[in-house]
């Protein structure tokens, strides 16, 4: 992957560092595409609306959430693009993907370096 491509990971990596930021997320995962409403979220973690709100416009300006207005509402609904964009960048440095930053070193050697893979084990990326 590209420096930049690497750099626009930072942001959101940064993020997600961060117990409520993950609960929040799940939350809206849970609602689906039709997104969920910040009382709602605030409710589910017995979360002060203004920490709430901190860690809900952090997760905006990464791209992770989108928020549109509905009614007195907000809504908020994951960016799936971005966590797929990140899913790849980890799932890159795993190892469980061609990396998409050349052959380096044993292009010959036919395959990855390192232990072997589990084949029974699971892993988050669904392979």
């Amino acid at each position: 992957m590209a420096e930049t491509q690497a750099q626009r990971q930072v942001p959101i990596l940064a993020a997600l560092a961060q117990p409520t930021r993950l609960q929040i997320l799940d939350r809206v995962a849970e609602a689906g595409p039709e997104g969920v409403a910040a009382g709602t979220i605030a409710r589910a973690l017995r979360c002060p609306a203004s920490t709430l709100s901190f860690h809900l416009k952090e997760l905006s300006r990464t791209g992770v959430l989108e928020a549109r207005p509905e009614g007195r509402f907000i809504l908020y609904s994951l960016r799936r693009p971005a966590l797929k964009a990140l899913a790849l960048y980890i799932a890159g440095l795993a190892g469980t993907r061609p990396s998409i930053r050349g052959k380096r070193g044993g292009a010959g050697r036919g395959g990855r370096r390192g232990r072997p893979a589990d084949t029974g084990q699971l892993t988050i990326f669904g392979d």
